[in-house]
């Protein structure tokens, strides 16, 4: 059997041809897809050619395809899962079970493997998202870049400008995020830096990266970055917490998968939110994903399909991902 994976994120877009063996026909790795921080034309066409590419990779292949599984950021804000639905239709066979759905669901069967528990995506955006063991979802949090991505990559950028512009007028502490910021710009002060961040490109595009800089500055002893790590680990554990009282489980730990570029110090927040839980008593276990996300889509293609995957399906699917 072969199935179609798509993992559509605001940073790039992963899309596979796999079999339940873990043998890849045909790989994609290209721009974001996130209908929400990108035109609505320029989305459809990004899909398009994803399509088109797997298919012309393995046309034979493409043909035969079982079951589709997309999981793309801001489909369920923009409500379109039936766009992208629509696209992936014209493409494959008409039997081909396709399904839409949040980027989260991937990203929490990349550390459970299919199975219950909760996600906690802090990338380019963040959300929360539970699936517990009566099948019903709950999420919390990703409400929008606007207002509401705590703890997202942009959310953390935003504190580290607010933090550096803070300091410039003397409304707040003085912070090492301040050079490198300038430099990672290239500019010589810090009224410059307007020009950088209202620019063409989108605002999440051009401040989400700079998150990473925290926890460089943060592990050279800068109060002003620990400090904006700490609130981020609050806040992630405070949606987690929110998540899990909505939900049923089953007696036992429930998994937390922790995805996403924010997470790449997950040592810091590992132990961080361990400790909230057990000073609360949730029966929590945080873990890092298993497998790349685009490697929880294809368990979500097959598992919408009721195949069910050989223990062998994740070290054979992660060693032909990284060799494609």
């Amino acid at each position: 059997m072969y199935v179609l994976a798509i993992d559509g994120g605001g940073t790039k877009t992963s899309a596979v041809i796999c079999d339940e063996l873990g043998n890849i026909y045909a790989k994609v790795v290209t721009t974001r897809s996130n209908p929400t921080a990108m035109d609505v034309q320029y989305f459809q066409s990004t899909i398009h050619n994803i399509l088109q590419n797997l298919q012309q990779q393995n046309s034979q292949v493409f043909a035969a395809i079982d079951s589709c599984f997309a999981g793309m950021a801001g489909v369920k804000e923009l409500q379109a899962e039936k766009v992208v639905e629509t696209i992936v239709r014209q493409y494959v066979p008409k039997t081909t079970n396709v399904f839409v759905d949040n980027d989260a669901l991937i990203a929490l069967y990349a550390g459970t493997l299919g199975h219950a528990g909760i996600v906690q995506i802090a990338g380019t955006g963040a959300i929360t998202m539970g699936y517990d063991h009566e099948h019903h979802f709950h999420r919390v949090g990703g409400w929008g870049y606007l207002f509401d991505d705590e703890g997202s990559g942009y959310d953390l950028g935003i504190q580290v400008l607010k933090a550096i512009f803070q300091s410039y007028d003397g409304r707040g502490d003085s912070t090492a995020l301040t050079d490198v910021i300038l430099r990672y710009f290239s500019v010589e002060n810090v009224p410059q830096l307007i020009e950088c961040i209202y620019g063409e490109e989108h605002p999440r595009t051009v401040i989400a990266p700079l998150s990473k800089y925290v926890f460089e500055v943060a592990e050279k002893g800068d109060r002003v970055a620990t400090k904006i790590m700490e609130d981020a680990c609050k806040n992630y554990y405070v949606a987690i917490k929110a998540c899990y009282s909505h939900m049923a489980w089953k007696e036992g730990e429930v998994s937390v998968v922790l995805v996403g570029g924010v997470f790449k110090n997950e040592a810091y927040f590992l132990q961080g939110l361990q400790q909230f839980a057990q000073a609360d008593g949730i029966p929590l276990q945080f873990m890092a994903p298993i497998l790349q996300p685009i490697g929880g889509a294809v368990i979500a293609a097959f598992k919408q399909i009721n195949v069910q995957l050989g223990a062998d399906f994740v070290e054979s699917f992660s060693k032909n991902y990284e060799q494609e």
